[in-house]
């Protein structure tokens, strides 16, 4: 009987609900960080590109992505108590935007092996985009407001200003 006060439902569920709260504030942190570096490799874009400058600060910033992609692919299994398929779309979703911001990174500084690894993380990045875009319009605005959100702001955001990268890479290499 000396146990049985802490198997109640009721601490059970306001100790899990306190868990709960700060898994999504560290979320919406993580998430605020992302979308910093993404404003950061915009500005490290346009110092590399328009003034002629140090590519330092882009290097540095699509760099950070790609770690905080590969975090965030451990920090999508959160939501593995809730729903197991939201976890394990958003772990292979991280780990394609790791992997395509890394290869971003090899293309526009046109370091060696920069086409096999975008002939290796293009099809993946495809794949999952689409798998991603099925399954949100399949099912993804009956779920509840932070899958939803982790959804949309942390992967489907991050996989267009990917496409938007991806895209500016080829064409600054034809040029």
């Amino acid at each position: 009987m000396m146990y049985s006060k802490f198997l109640t439902p009721a601490i059970f569920s306001a100790e899990e609900s306190h868990i709960q709260s700060h898994i999504h504030s560290f979320l919406v942190s993580y998430t605020k960080c992302i979308y910093l570096a993404f404003g950061l490799s915009g500005v490290g874009l346009y110092l590399k590109s328009y003034q002629q400058l140090t590519d330092k600060l882009f290097v540095f910033t699509l760099g950070t992505l790609a770690f905080l992609f590969l975090g965030q692919m451990l920090l999508s299994f959160s939501f593995m108590l809730k729903n197991l398929w939201v976890a394990l779309l958003g772990a292979f979703s991280s780990l394609s935007l790791a992997t395509g911001f890394t290869s971003v990174l090899f293309l526009f500084q046109g370091w060696w092996g920069s086409s096999i690894l975008v002939t290796l993380t293009a099809p993946l990045a495809v794949i999952t985009f689409l798998v991603l875009i099925g399954y949100i319009l399949q099912q993804g605005f009956q779920r509840r407001r932070k899958q939803r959100l982790f959804l949309l702001c942390n992967l489907l955001i991050p996989f267009g200003i990917l496409l938007l990268l991806g895209t500016l890479a080829y064409l600054k290499g034809d040029a």
